[in-house]
Parts: C-alpha cells; structure tokens; sequence
C-alpha cells in the first residue's frame, strides 16, 4: 500500500471500529440478500464510504489516504464538473464488487447472468498449445469476469498480490479477501491464484502448457523495476511490466478483457483481439491491450476503481512505436 505524500488526515475512531463489523457481518449479509435489496445497499455503503474515505487501503493507513488520489486521478478522466460524481461512483463499484465476489464466494457462479460467449469463443479459437495472457484492470467485479471465462473448459491463473495479507489490515478485511480469493479459486477450472512474489514459475509453467494467465495490468512499476511506456490516459506513461514480460519470455498470446456491470446480477465479458508479441513486438501489443482497457473505461470512469493508482503512473520519453488507438470491440492498429 502506497502512501499519500500529502500531509495525512487521521480516520476517526469510529470509521475504524466500523470495519470489523461492516467486513464480518454486513458484507456477508448483503451477498444473500434479494438483488434489488442487495444492489440498493451496497450503493448506499458506497455512498457512505466516498462521503468518509472509507476504502480498505485507507482504513489499513489509518488516515484519508485515497478519495484524494481518486479524485487526481479522475480530474484527467472528466469535465471537472463530472469529476465529484465520479469520485462517488468510484466508491459505489468498490462496494459493488465486494459484494459480489461474497456472492460469488456464497452463491457461486451460476448466481449470475454473464454473458461472455463471444470471448470465450475467441479464447478457444487461439492456436493449439499457445498459452495467453490476459490483461485486466481494477474495473467492475472483474473476478466475475475471470470467472466466467473460465467455466467452459479454460484453465485461468490469476495473478494476485500479497498486499491483501498486509499486516496493517483489520483481520476482518485480510479475511474478507481471503473468502473472495476462495470463492473464485472453486470456479478456476484447475486453474490456480497464486501471489506474484513468489510464484512466477508457477505462471510460465502453466503458459508453457497452452492455459492463461491474468494479470492486472493497470499498477505502477514496483520501486527498482523498469517499466513499461503505453498509451494510457492522454499520454504514454509507465506501468508495470509484468504482463508483457510473462508474454514475450514464454511465447505466449495476449489479449485484454473487460467485464461490464449491466443492472443487477447481469454482466457481460468483452476481450480484444488476441495479438502475438512474436510477430507484431511486445511493444505495439502493449500498446493494443492498454488502448482497449483504456475505451471501455472511458466508457464509464466512475467505475474503475483503480483510478487512484492512475497519478502514480507518470508520463514517459515516448517509447518505440506508434501508440493503437482505442476501440472498444478490439480492432487497432497493433492487431492489423
């Protein structure tokens, strides 16, 4: 967890006493609730959370930590007009997508109603034997989305983080993640989560087998690790390099996908066009998956909770290659 470089603003005792209760009991209660009750709430929560910077990465500081990057970092999303509305909305997704991932952890995945047929068709069209990495972004309930793409026979490894095991988290909020991370494991078809720390040979072994992997793309670099400079936002910036660096040292495809909220328990999973790094160039197929995330958040920015993440991710010297323009059904420069 990265810390604000402003000076910090101490969460008041009583936003901090709410999380034991609210990770422990609400979220669980909200999960097996009646949709239209379900949704309701978890809106409000949202609501609730935006009006007190009341994200779990803040409530593990201790202090108002990241309202305020959100707001940074949509100001270069949205008329500044839309940038409050798109501040709170931030927060209703956030409150959203933890509650469906209980549900998912609850109900299972046949709770919900995705649609993802013409990405899964395009998955199985790949060559034979390829394994493909699939980028992603902290937008929507995208675990509904890995989820999804792997119930018709694709074996997924999502790439997770250890920070959700950070010791500065409430125990309710370390063991929230831990029942999300289970409930999508049982819906992996054999596939495996594992933490990026300490399991790369687990991901380009299961590449190496022709299956996926994801990864979420949409972080900075780690401190001491060199980047990689996309398209991102109104400049090329620097982001971390561990999708295309898995793709081009295993030979794999890549490709990005986005999972969209449509009202209630109905989504739908939409994936770009799948590129080959050894034939175009690691370059202009980063530049191809980030240009596609980039259209379908532009889409709906409120709902990228990753958005705080967006001003740690600084401009850089242009890169070699011309940047893909965006379309939303994948169609760029980098796949002609």
């Amino acid at each position: 967890m990265s810390v604000d470089p402003r000076a910090p603003v101490p969460l008041p005792a009583w936003s901090l006493a709410l999380q034991g209760p609210e990770y422990r009991l609400l979220l669980p209660a909200l999960a097996r609730l009646p949709d239209a009750v379900a949704y309701a709430l978890a809106r409000a929560r949202g609501r609730f959370n935006a009006r007190h910077d009341r994200d779990w990465v803040s409530l593990g500081l201790r202090h108002r930590h990241v309202a305020g990057l959100v707001e940074t970092g949509c100001a270069l999303l949205v008329p500044p007009g839309r940038v409050g509305e798109t501040v709170r909305e931030r927060f209703e997704t956030v409150a959203r997508e933890e509650m469906e991932a209980r549900a998912l952890a609850s109900r299972g995945l046949e709770h919900f109603d995705i649609d993802a047929q013409a990405a899964l068709a395009a998955l199985a069209a790949r060559p034979t034997g390829r394994g493909i990495v699939l980028v992603t972004a902290h937008f929507e309930t995208f675990v509904l989305g890995i989820a999804a793409l792997a119930r018709q026979g694709e074996r997924i490894h999502p790439v997770m983080s250890s920070v959700t095991a950070d010791p500065r988290l409430h125990p309710a909020v370390r063991a929230h993640f831990e029942r999300k991370y289970a409930g999508l494991q049982r819906h992996l078809n054999g596939g495996e989560l594992a933490p990026a720390e300490q399991s790369m040979r687990h991901f380009y072994r299961a590449l190496g087998r022709g299956e996926a992997v994801v990864v979420l793309a949409d972080a900075p670099a780690p401190a001491g690790s060199p980047p990689i400079c996309v398209p991102w936002f109104g400049s090329r910036r620097a982001l971390a390099q561990g999708a295309m660096r898995l793709a081009e040292r295993s030979g794999s495809l890549l490709a990005a996908f986005a999972c969209h909220w449509l009202s209630g328990r109905r989504h739908s999973v939409h994936l770009s066009t799948v590129v080959d790094p050894r034939s175009l160039g690691t370059q202009a197929c980063a530049d191809h998956c980030f240009a596609f995330l980039e259209a379908h958040i532009r889409e709906r920015p409120g709902r990228w909770w990753g958005s705080h993440l967006l001003p740690a991710c600084p401009p850089c010297d242009p890169c070699d290659g011309e940047a893909a323009g965006p379309d939303r059904d994948g169609a760029t420069a980098a796949a002609a």
